[in-house]
């Protein structure tokens, strides 16, 4: 066993590393309500509301697009720009700091949805979305690796697991507040009034800025910066006490001391940690591949499909089982273990889509007697998403790759994640149109049956294992880790 390995068991109390991830998660539910703003938002945007096939004109101050192509661009400008701000992320927080990093995000979330509630033409409102992009981006690279540096080893997955159940409650708040709370009555019909939707973007970003002020900076990044004074300092707010730094502070410092033996190589240092690097890669492939995305955004056409009456409805009621069972599987993170709850999630997802592909395939005479079926595999496939797909990859981005790749790694692997996303929801009409949405189903269980080798050929189980022994499994042979004799 490694020295550094005994840090598992320093106690203390994670009060404060609890309240510092909530603080920093903050970001995660303004990623979420960015990703969730269209969906009540965009046909009041473009003018395009429609009761029953009749179409209801909405209030001339509310309609800033002139149709379909600026919607679609308005909608789909904020991956390009989270895109570019993940790539960001990594090398900001290496100069900045963790906490530096989460902090700007707060003042261009402000501006963004401030400028998206007073904006009222097409390019400035669009260039806001953009830029709310670039500070989602920076959140996806950085949250997570803050996360997992503040945690607790035996709660690391639990704690990591917050920033999805943050994203998913961010996207259900954003539904419920579109639908329920911030409407116009417009001759019986209610709209969203997505002006003041955004007023609930600054508010969120406000509460960000004030707690994200007051949290410790990552201990990890402290010390790799040399700063082990102001790390031992950061580790006892942590953990409650300066009875609880000394076996984490050895972990930290003999991590820092044997990433600065070997010097910097830029992406050649990617290839010398390419395990735990395509680790992190595949997963966010596989998370994406899973076709998520493509039944989230386009569930109400799903629904429709299906013959099922209030669609949107149903639609919200999916973010809801997206919540909950995010919320059931933080407890089950370091009780069952990851690989197990990923291994679960992708057979689970792979029978909801063959229940899918039966579904549609089915004659059009014949599925109004089958709605069930497509209704239980929709909400079961959010349920099993939920459950391992959706938070573990985040959660395993931030344990798996090693201090010396962290920030780029993480960077590139949001990024990644992005691009997938892109593609997915980009190709869905596409593929649906040319293969029908039995052929779309059939190709997103094909990706799940490859996800469920690759996690049992490769993926590791990291349940209770310190950084220091993740980076002896995963890394490359090393000789400057000092052992110590079993007891």
């Amino acid at each position: 066993m490694v020295a550094e390995a005994q840090g598992r068991g320093s106690g203390g109390s994670p009060t404060c590393a609890i309240l510092s991830t909530l603080a920093v998660c903050l970001s995660a539910v303004i990623f979420g309500m960015a990703l969730g703003f269209t969906s009540p938002a965009i046909d009041v945007m473009k003018d395009g509301v429609k009761v029953d096939g009749h179409h209801i004109p909405a209030p001339e101050n509310l309609v800033v697009f002139s149709g379909d192509a600026q919607g679609s661009l308005y909608s789909a400008l904020i991956n390009i720009g989270a895109l570019i701000g993940a790539l960001c992320g990594g090398a900001l927080s290496d100069r900045i700091g963790r906490k530096g990093a989460i902090l700007i995000q707060a003042p261009i979330y402000i501006l963004t949805w401030f400028g998206t509630s007073i904006f009222s033409s097409f390019v400035p409102l669009t260039m806001a979305r953009f830029i709310l992009g670039l500070g989602i981006g920076v959140c996806t690279s950085t949250v997570p690796t803050y996360i997992s540096e503040v945690a607790p080893t035996d709660l690391r997955g639990a704690f990591g697991a917050a920033f999805q159940m943050a994203v998913v409650f961010g996207i259900m708040l954003t539904y419920l507040l579109g639908a329920y709370v911030f409407i116009l009555d417009v001759d019986g019909h209610e709209m969203c009034q997505w002006r003041h939707l955004a007023y609930a973007g600054i508010v969120v970003a406000a509460g960000m800025l004030l707690f994200v002020l007051a949290i410790p900076e990552s201990p990890r990044y402290l010390a790799s910066a040399g700063k082990m004074d102001k790390a031992r300092v950061a580790i006892a707010k942590l953990r409650g006490g300066s009875a609880f730094v000394g076996n984490e502070l050895e972990e930290i410092h003999n991590s820092v001391q044997s990433n600065s033996s070997q010097q910097s190589r830029g992406l050649a240092d990617l290839w010398t940690h390419r395990k735990p690097f395509s680790i992190g890669m595949m997963l966010m492939l596989i998370q994406q591949l899973s076709g998520v995305n493509a039944v989230i955004f386009f569930q109400d056409t799903i629904f429709e499909d299906a013959g099922m009456s209030n669609p949107a409805a149903l639609g919200f009621y999916v973010m809801v089982v997206q919540v909950v069972m995010t919320g059931v599987s933080i407890p089950l993170m370091d009780t069952l273990g990851r690989k197990v709850l990923l291994l679960t999630a992708t057979v689970g997802m792979f029978f909801c889509c063959m229940g899918m592909v039966i579904f549609f395939a089915l004659p059009d005479d014949s599925r109004s007697s089958m709605g069930w079926l497509a209704m239980i595999s929709s909400f079961a496939y959010i349920g099993f998403f939920s459950l391992g797909l959706g938070p573990i990859p985040w959660l395993m981005m931030g344990e798996i790759f090693p201090q010396q790749i962290r920030s780029s790694a993480s960077s590139l692997a949001a990024a990644f994640n992005w691009t997938c996303s892109f593609i997915t929801t980009e190709t869905v009409s596409g593929l649906q149109q040319a293969v029908g949405f039995s052929g779309v189903f059939g190709l997103y269980a094909t990706t799940l049956v490859i996800g469920t080798v690759y996690i049992i050929a490769k993926v590791p189980e990291t349940k209770g294992k310190s950084f220091a022994e993740l980076e002896l499994m995963l890394g490359p042979a090393r000789r400057d880790v000092p052992l110590i004799q079993a007891a």
